[in-house]
């Protein structure tokens, strides 16, 4: 009887997961949604994610939600008729990856390269997954939606934890275990990153009339709980965003510069005092270690000793190898807080070339989208986004959630490519090709209703919004 009932468990379990699968192949938004979910999952149980045992592997939720990313991804990969530049490079990114992982696996062992491979394998994951949908206003405008409403839910999180750390309140939500160095820091850098991109979103809601009040109100919120969280990078990245949002596209008014001059004044002021503070800590504090000068001291021994080998230029050491780096006379292992010194030791040269097209390279493709102020994740908002994704990765490695923003941006970079010309939701061509190509900017407007392209324009959807294409 129990045999029966495992079969029949297993069967109940797999026509699931098949069903699901099924919708997050076809409905991007569920994905993404899946993937914001997963960033709240670890942020709230740090170590101890819900998961089971495999083979002597553990096995988490997020784990799933990896697996049914990569699958759908892949599986929408194969009715693609043809791929643009940056899909390439993320191929091309994801392919050493792999190779890393294989090589990994069989000098560590599956679950030490596994476990070292898990961020990659969700921004790639999620990159590729985004990278296959058409341009959408309406779906960029659903994930927005979904990325502010997980945004609330870690700022709940963030705020349970206080309850706990300044009135004792515990409500048994485990305890965070990184950057503890001051008791305001109850979320790890990354989701602490994670409240910046709808915060940003946010913002142009609050230059415009007649904007629905409740997403005001919410930007407000996220505004003060990044601010009483303390992370000092995760202020710049804002800063930088909000610059490239107010200054792009656009002669800048002189309220927009004085305010992007005094926020650039109080940040430079608060970062000049940090670093000086950390910089006079003692040795061996965990002040100390966050320093400046700590982490350069780290990275300059960490790159000396992976450069030595001709092999790690070519396909980097495997996942599973660590970061051991000496660092005022001690021996180091954690990482290096420096993602693109990370992605070069995991995948050589060629990784860190395909990640800088993905992320500089993508910021300059995407640099002329129109600013038409659409949905709350418009188009125009990409540039902003991938600014502070360039800053991010400077010191930390980034959420869950990024991987989305880059997919999107391959996405709506590859539809401007092919379309040749600017719409809604695409880059207009630069240089000489705007009189080469001006002839060709009637026929194919996407207000004109001819469009051939991959954004279908109001009228030609008949409708007062753009019409979603989620399908290849």
């Amino acid at each position: 009887m129990s045999v029966l009932l495992l079969g029949l468990a297993a069967v109940v379990v797999a026509a699931f997961g098949l069903a699901l699968l099924d919708l997050v192949i076809r409905r991007a938004d569920i994905g993404a949604g899946l993937v914001f979910l997963s960033a709240i999952v670890q942020a709230a149980f740090v170590f101890d994610v819900p998961s089971v045992r495999l083979g002597g592997m553990r096995v988490g939720v997020t784990d799933v939600v990896v697996v049914l990313v990569l699958a759908a991804a892949l599986a929408r990969c194969l009715r693609l008729r043809r791929f643009g530049r940056h899909q390439y490079w993320l191929i091309m990114l994801g392919t050493l990856l792999l190779a890393s992982l294989v090589l990994g696996i069989a000098a560590h062992g599956v679950s030490t390269a596994v476990n070292d491979s898990r961020q990659y394998l969700f921004f790639a994951g999620a990159a590729l997954y985004m990278a296959t949908f058409r341009p959408s206003l309406e779906l960029y405008d659903r994930i927005g939606r979904i990325w502010l409403g997980t945004a609330v839910l870690m700022s709940l999180l963030a705020c349970v934890r206080w309850l706990d750390v300044f009135g004792g309140i515990d409500l048994g939500v485990p305890a965070e275990r990184f950057g503890v160095d001051t008791a305001v820091r109850v979320l790890d850098g990354p989701y602490a990153f994670f409240l910046a991109g709808p915060l940003l979103l946010t913002i142009p809601f609050w230059l415009r009339r007649g904007q629905p009040r409740w997403i005001r109100v919410l930007g407000a919120v996220l505004l003060v709980v990044i601010v009483v969280l303390d992370r000092r990078t995760v202020w710049l990245a804002i800063l930088v965003g909000v610059a490239v949002l107010l200054l792009r596209g656009r002669r800048p008014s002189a309220r927009a510069v004085a305010l992007v001059v005094a926020a650039s004044a109080i940040t430079f002021a608060v970062f000049a005092g940090d670093v000086l503070a950390r910089d006079q800590a003692a040795h061996g504090t965990v002040t100390s270690t966050g320093s400046v000068t700590w982490r350069i001291e780290g990275w300059s021994d960490l790159v000396d000793s992976w450069s030595a080998s001709p092999v790690n230029w070519l396909v980097g050491e495997p996942f599973g190898s660590g970061f051991s780096r000496v660092v005022e006379g001690s021996t180091v292992e954690a990482h290096p807080h420096n993602f693109y010194i990370e992605t070069m030791i995991r995948a050589g040269v060629g990784g860190l070339l395909a990640l800088l097209a993905l992320t500089v390279g993508l910021l300059r493709r995407l640099w002329r989208v129109p600013v038409r102020g659409g949905g709350l994740l418009d188009p125009s908002m990409l540039p902003p986004l991938l600014a502070m994704q360039v800053i991010w990765d400077l010191t930390w490695v980034p959420g869950l959630e990024q991987g989305i923003v880059t997919g999107i941006a391959i996405a709506v970079a590859v539809a401007g490519v092919r379309r040749r010309a600017p719409g809604p939701c695409l880059p207009g061509p630069v240089g000489v090709r705007d009189r080469v190509r001006s002839d060709r900017t009637h026929r194919d407007d996407p207000e004109s209703g001819s469009t051939r392209g991959d954004v279908v324009s109001d009228r030609a959807s008949g409708s007062g919004r753009p019409r979603a294409e989620v399908d290849s």
